[in-house]
């Protein structure tokens, strides 16, 4: 992203947006929690990815006023093929787990969130530093 006024102005917006976001979802949380007979530390579950935009958001508005740009173009391609070929790589193990029950039933899901994010990591460490 460059230093122009109009990206340092919309970066600074997707910021509040994700503050927003996570107010929204927290508040939302709440009200299922209150509703329904969950427990409420089914509550907790829904702080990991409010902490996630509440953090993106300050960073992206904290930048903004400080006129910054967060991210280049190379880094936005970058992240954008590790996640591209991460994605395409969960599905071929989901498929193969599918297929020929390489994980047992209960841990699956687990399994599953594990892979991705090591595919994703090894895919970024690959296209960042080996090619």
């Amino acid at each position: 992203m460059s230093e122009l006024p109009t990206n340092i102005e919309r970066q600074k917006r997707n910021g509040y947006v994700m503050i927003a976001g996570a107010a929204i979802l927290l508040l939302g949380g709440a009200v299922v929690v209150g509703v329904s007979s969950l427990p409420p530390v089914s509550f907790f579950g829904l702080l990991v990815p409010a902490s996630i935009l509440v953090f993106f958001g300050y960073r992206a508005v904290s930048a903004g006023r400080d006129r910054k740009a967060l991210g280049d173009e190379r880094t936005a391609k970058l992240h954008g093929k590790v996640g591209v070929n991460a994605f395409w790589m969960l599905l071929f193990v989901i498929l193969a787990d599918g297929t020929f029950a390489i994980f047992p039933r209960e841990g699956a899901s687990t399994a599953y969130i594990f892979s991705g994010l090591f595919l994703y990591g090894a895919y970024l460490v690959y296209y960042r530093y080996l090619e």
